[in-house]
């Protein structure tokens, strides 16, 4: 069965799983040493790519469970412990790995983007704000009443990374992003919801249920129809890749008086 070679699992980072025409990716771990580790070898971008062509998925379910990377995770690696970092040099990022960072978060999204699966992103629990910006590159999102976002960005003076500018001034306007950027510490589902953000909250226990429910739902419409809505409302993609070469100019700008190194 072609699907059989989309069943990876790196119980640190992500296990898959298919249920019936649905894949699941449940990401979980350190979330920033991972992504550079994997994003280094190009793996997700072609994983990305395998499950784009296989014929067999008509969803793809990403469950964001990050327990493992909080703010004192994001403080550690963007200050102290980059994976990239030799002992004996300076304990801040460099320039260059923090280019490589935003490089790789770039091309996750637009791989998440430019997929003609419909995509569903799921997540409960305490989270960062980085991890509800690459939500915002799936087709649809459910969160359990119990999520939060925290904009911990905010604590070293960072700026957001991961499309939550573009994204939200399309979704909820210029001013209510500011808003929810520069004045609130943290984002609630509930105000997700409110937003328009989160298409749909439920409780916890009904998270998964519901997920599947939703991605077999969109795997009734025909294949051909589905793709074709989801080129016309990404036709912005290009904008979106302008963007973010945008943002991670000014990320690295900013990062000189962030203790990042030149």
């Amino acid at each position: 069965m072609k699907t059989s070679n989309l069943l990876e699992s790196y119980p640190d980072f992500f296990v898959s799983e298919i249920r019936e025409d649905t894949l699941w990716l449940k990401f979980s771990g350190n979330f920033f040493h991972n992504i550079i580790d994997f994003g280094r070898t190009g793996f997700l971008s072609d994983y990305f790519g395998r499950i784009s062509n296989d014929p067999d998925i008509k969803s793809l379910v990403i469950h964001s469970s990050y327990h493992e990377s909080g703010s004192d995770e994001y403080m550690h690696f963007f200050l102290f412990e980059c994976p990239e970092r030799h002992a004996g040099f300076s304990n801040s990022m460099s320039r260059y790995e923090l280019q490589r960072f935003c490089n790789i978060i770039d091309q996750l999204l637009l791989d998440i983007v430019r997929m003609d699966k419909m995509i569903i992103n799921i997540c409960r629990g305490n989270v960062l704000s980085l991890f509800l910006n690459i939500s915002f590159a799936c087709d649809y999102r459910i969160f359990s009443s119990d999520t939060v976002f925290y904009n911990v960005f905010q604590e070293i003076g960072m700026l957001p990374k991961g499309g939550s500018s573009f994204f939200l001034n399309r979704m909820i306007g210029a001013s209510k992003a500011k808003e929810l950027l520069l004045l609130s510490e943290k984002i609630t589902a509930e105000q997700a919801h409110q937003y328009g953000i989160a298409n749909q909250l439920v409780s916890p226990e009904k998270l998964e249920d519901e997920a599947m429910q939703v991605a077999q739902r969109f795997s009734q419409v025909p294949q051909r129809t589905l793709a074709g809505v989801k080129r016309l409302t990404n036709y912005s993609i290009g904008e979106l890749k302008e963007y973010l070469e945008f943002e991670t100019k000014n990320i690295t700008t900013i990062g000189n008086n962030v203790r990042f190194d030149d």
